[in-house]
């Protein structure tokens, strides 16, 4: 909570306020809020960061998702399908993707920014590129 000052000089009306982030005394405007860009910006990271890991830590499993679909292709370049537990081995999460098209007689396509797959079974995956064009089978 701020502690409030005002004052007059030369007919202007001056406020002495304290900063929000270190609680220094800040003189000038009425509604200046912080000392410096420093303290506005750290009270703000602080304030928010709860909202910023969880989006950081799902953006992390999201990337690490798409790097083990990317090595699947690599690995499996000549088959059709991949086993599921040779994903899961590599710490990969089927709980996380970007998209889920749910298709009328196949299984769902699911997505991972420009790399999807779809279950072919219960053990094996089919992976493949998507883009926006894209129209699964």
């Amino acid at each position: 909570m701020s502690n409030s000052t005002s004052f007059t000089l030369d007919d202007h009306i001056y406020t002495t306020l304290n900063c929000m982030n270190c609680g220094e005394t800040l003189i000038g405007r009425r509604d200046k809020k912080f000392c410096d860009d420093h303290c506005r910006s750290l009270y703000h990271n602080v304030t928010n960061a709860a909202q910023y890991n969880l989006v950081r830590k799902t953006h992390t499993i999201l990337r690490k998702n798409r790097r083990v679909l990317w090595q699947a292709i690599g690995v499996f370049r000549d088959q059709n399908t991949i086993p599921i537990h040779w994903l899961t081995q590599r710490g990969f999460s089927f709980q996380h993707c970007t998209q889920r098209i749910d298709q009328k007689e196949d299984s769902p396509v699911i997505v991972c920014y420009d790399i999807a797959y779809q279950y072919q079974g219960h053990s094996v995956v089919q992976i493949f590129f998507w883009t926006t064009d894209s129209r699964a089978a």
